[in-house]
């Protein structure tokens, strides 16, 4: 096993930046950290490629040996790569070919044209992560049933699965922001019910409280 840990994120290419938000190199023990809702294109050591699920619970424990990760933009699994993100498992699956070449090959090949109703949804979420999923199908025009499907083929969560993923961040993005945080207002704020709601989606996704993943998560830098 590795003793080292080497934890950075760095910006992808000019010209994937529309596909990838950011690129990421892990080795070592796993720093404290929130779920990320997107579908990531793995390279191993080894050069071997795969592609894991979004998560909404985070993940733990120590890598074997070092991993490079392209965390790829909502719908980007989809249009390019010709792979519905939800059927990405979160155990991952593997890409055709080897080494960051090739993924950043596939990764530059034509893409259909983005699904405007998910991509509507999707900065309806970031800005009111509390709102029902029948708003947001109501602005797009859509039934229900119809935005859950398209929004789980481009993201590989439900709407209320990614929601709840974005409330923590957005939870942390305020805490973060502020030297004394106060997190019965940075609930309401982030769009959970109340305090106790914020504690338990915390509790349920990283193992912990908001208040003691903010202070580990402080600590380790």
């Amino acid at each position: 096993m590795l003793n080292e840990v080497v934890t950075s994120d760095f910006a992808p290419p000019a010209d994937l930046a529309d596909r990838v938000g950011r690129m990421w190199r892990r080795s070592g023990e796993l720093p404290p950290a929130l779920p990320q809702p997107y579908v990531d294109l793995l390279v191993f050591a080894d050069g071997s490629l795969w592609l894991t699920g979004p998560e909404t619970e985070a993940r733990t424990g120590k890598l074997a040996e070092p991993l490079t990760g392209l965390r790829l933009r909502p719908g980007t699994c989809a249009s390019v790569l010709g792979i519905a993100a939800d059927e990405v498992p979160l155990a991952g699956m593997p890409l055709p070919g080897s080494g960051l070449v090739a993924a950043f090959r596939a990764l530059r090949a034509p893409a259909r044209p983005a699904d405007p109703a998910v991509a509507q949804m999707l900065q309806a979420v970031r800005e009111t992560p509390g709102a029902p999923v029948s708003d947001h199908a109501a602005a797009a025009g859509l039934s229900e049933r119809q935005l859950r499907r398209r929004f789980s083929v481009a993201v590989g969560l439900s709407p209320k699965a990614y929601a709840r993923v974005v409330r923590l961040h957005r939870a942390m993005a305020l805490a973060r922001s502020s030297p004394a945080p106060d997190w019965a207002e940075i609930a309401v704020r982030s769009g959970f019910y109340d305090q106790p709601h914020m504690l338990a989606e915390f509790r349920r996704a990283v193992g912990s409280s908001c208040v003691r993943f903010f202070q580990a998560a402080s600590a380790d830098g």
